[in-house]
Parts: C-alpha cells; structure tokens; sequence
C-alpha cells in the first residue's frame, strides 16, 4: 500500500509540474544524497611566504611530511614543488 500511495504522489506532481511547466530542480529528490557525504573539497595553492607555506617548510625539514603529503594537501606550482624538494 504505501509503494502505490508513493508512487501515485510521485506520478501526480510530475505529471503537474509537466503540464503547468513548473521547475522541479529544486525539489529534495534533486538534492537528496541519499545519506552519502560528497566530497568536494578543493586543494589550496601553496603560495611562497604564506603561513601556510612556512608550515609546510618546517614539517619537511622536521621529517613529518613529505612532498608526496604536502601534494595531497595543496596544489603545488612546478617552482614551489623544486624548492620543497631542494631543502
């Protein structure tokens, strides 16, 4: 009974929303992600002089991290990665 009343509420309003020509893009079965995180997180680019730049140079020296940690935490630039590499 309730896969007939769910899919008889879904027929109805897509049939509607058809037929006026509502947008439905918005509607919580578009956004829904059915319990899975997304993962769209972004690297920063690691700028010379930056804190984060001085961080980075004070692990590798230390031994902490590697180029290999740093590059799966920042976008490097080709001059950036052959400073790190040479300290």
């Amino acid at each position: 009974a309730q896969q007939y009343g769910s899919a008889s509420s879904y027929g109805k309003k897509y049939a509607l929303g058809n037929l006026l020509l509502i947008d439905d893009t918005a509607d919580a079965d578009a956004t829904n992600t059915h319990g899975k995180k997304q993962t769209t997180t972004a690297k920063a680019e690691l700028k010379e002089n930056s804190e984060a730049y001085v961080k980075v140079v004070t692990a590798l020296k230390s031994g902490k991290f590697t180029i290999a940690d740093v590059k799966a935490k920042y976008v490097l630039s080709s001059a950036i990665e052959s400073k790190l590499a040479n300290l």
